[in-house]
């Protein structure tokens, strides 16, 4: 049997023991607004396969790097989701505060402004999906951008 990657079905007990971490530690990142977790009705966390690989990713920029929470965070805040997801307009930019306020990270704000991201789950978002493999997300960018004009 083959699971959806993007699928939350692991617990936080269970993605805490796969990722060697502690549950508290996966608490903070959310609290930090580096992962977003889903979250069934009764308030349980579940995370996906991606996820886990994303909480890999910045956390290799943790320790190899000896980058902070507030450096992941700031990185992830220059991300142009603006530009990214090529369906903003400069009408969308001018209300959107992830534009607006570029030192916080876009799935963090309450009020996007944009209703582009007011219709998208953040989960979901192509930003927050390639958060991890950023120095490709330009290129596919170029490639919409280039696709839209042929």
């Amino acid at each position: 049997m083959q699971f959806d990657p993007k699928e939350p079905i692991l617990g936080i007990g269970v993605a805490a023991k796969k990722l060697g971490v502690s549950p508290e530690l996966l608490r903070l990142y959310e609290k930090e607004g580096l992962v977003i977790t889903y979250k069934t009705k009764s308030g349980h966390r579940l995370y996906s396969e991606k996820d886990l690989e994303w909480i890999e990713c910045f956390r290799r920029q943790i320790t190899d790097n000896k980058m902070n929470i507030a450096g992941i965070r700031m990185l992830l805040a220059l991300m142009p989701c603006w530009k990214l997801k090529s369906k903003c307009t400069s009408r969308d930019c001018k209300n959107c505060q992830a534009y607006k306020n570029s030192n916080v990270v876009c799935w963090t704000i309450d009020d996007q402004g944009s209703k582009i991201c007011q219709e998208d789950s953040c989960r979901d978002c192509l930003v927050y999906e390639n958060a991890c493999t950023a120095g490709k997300l330009e290129k596919s960018y170029i490639v919409i951008e280039d696709d839209e004009k042929n």
